[in-house]
């Protein structure tokens, strides 16, 4: 059967064993000052996330499954949906958060409305959101503050980093309880396993740089 991209949660993410996570969201801004101390900044490009993944030694086989599924992304051209192995879900719980939406968005569309929650659910800055868009486009935020849900499970409009993309509307679909975005391995982002000799049994030491897939 012919391998699909992104792979899934499942086909890849779930099997890294993660022992270590480090999440950056990567921005893109240029800066110039002048002699009297004032600096300017421009940004260049919209802001990227980024992990470093080290990963947990594990039994030779499990080793070289994984190292074939990395081989199966062609490079940095295959991409697969990551979530941060570190993330548990939402502060205040994953219960009832299959039917989120987004009710509103700001005019700079640094902020957003849900609906859909539990009643009295509380959001808190830090929690992750993930929105599918477009042909296999994945926006991935977090909130900058927190809120309440009212008795009819709506929060008003808070702030999100990043700025959601232009595409998305309300009405769509919000990924909260396991939020993810589309990541490919840059070149070098990988180091392979060591087979610990003389019998090679155990792989150690391996880890992955990842980058979000705009």
């Amino acid at each position: 059967m012919a391998l699909t991209y992104p792979y899934p949660l499942a086909d890849f993410c779930d099997g890294l064993r993660a022992i270590s996570v480090v999440m950056t969201l990567r921005r893109h801004d240029e800066q110039s000052g002048g002699g009297d101390g004032r600096f300017w900044t421009a940004e260049l490009a919209p802001p990227l996330w980024s992990a470093e993944v080290a990963l947990a030694a594990r039994p030779a086989p499990l080793a070289r499954e994984l190292d074939a599924r990395i081989d199966g992304l062609n490079g940095s051209s295959g991409t697969f949906l990551f979530s941060d192995p570190s993330y548990r879900g939402p502060a205040g719980g994953s219960a009832g958060l299959t039917a989120v939406t987004l009710s509103g968005i700001s005019a700079d569309r640094g902020a957003v409305a849900l609906a859909g929650l539990p009643a009295g659910f509380v959001i808190t800055a830090g929690d992750f959101l993930s929105i599918d868009y477009g042909p296999g486009r994945v926006y991935f935020g977090r909130f900058a503050e927190g809120a309440v849900a009212n008795g009819s499970g709506a929060i008003a409009q808070r702030e999100i980093r990043p700025h959601l993309p232009m595409t998305i509307t309300a009405g769509a679909a919000v990924e909260l309880a396991r939020p993810r975005f589309k990541a490919f391995i840059p070149p070098g982002g990988y180091k392979p396993f060591n087979y610990v000799l003389p019998h090679g049994e155990i792989a150690v030491g391996a880890s992955l740089s990842i980058l979000q897939k705009p």
